[in-house]
């Protein structure tokens, strides 16, 4: 009979509470962290968009100054090109282009101190003002016989 009268809850009751509560909280804790690694993520992609005018610049005077058919020098990550915004860098290695087209493909690494935080994959063709690639006049379609 006294065991009726005591009210409270059981050492068991309380273990089960309890796992539950721990359960929700690291679930709670992995959202967070997931929503953190997305606002990151979605912060490097917003200041490649702000660059991406700076860095395809970059990749036309490389390939500009590289003359007609040549692949440009490669920009290493230890001697990397620096970009306006503070603390952010280029590298580039160069390929020729596998669509069998003029131009080359860039293998362009954006750094954020030092550290990759972005890879772009850009096509580049010379500028289409390049006296070099120009045809001769004298070999267009139905000139000259």
């Amino acid at each position: 009979m006294r065991l009726r009268e005591q009210r409270g809850f059981s050492f068991l009751e309380v273990i089960i509470a309890m796992s539950v509560l721990i359960v929700g909280s690291v679930s709670v804790l992995a959202l967070f962290a997931l929503g953190v690694n997305r606002m990151v993520d979605r912060r490097v992609a917003a200041r490649t968009e702000q660059m991406r005018p700076e860095i395809d610049s970059i990749l036309q005077s490389s390939v500009d100054q590289a003359g007609a058919n040549k692949i440009p020098d490669k920009i290493t990550r230890e001697n990397p090109r620096n970009l306006s915004r503070r603390g952010y860098a280029l590298a580039v290695t160069w390929r020729p282009s596998p669509f069998n087209t003029p131009g080359v493909m860039a293998h362009a690494e954006l750094l954020y101190q030092g550290q990759p935080v972005n890879v772009l994959i850009i096509p580049v063709r010379r500028s289409y003002l390049d006296p070099s690639e120009l045809e001769d006049p004298s070999n267009a379609k139905g000139g000259g016989s």
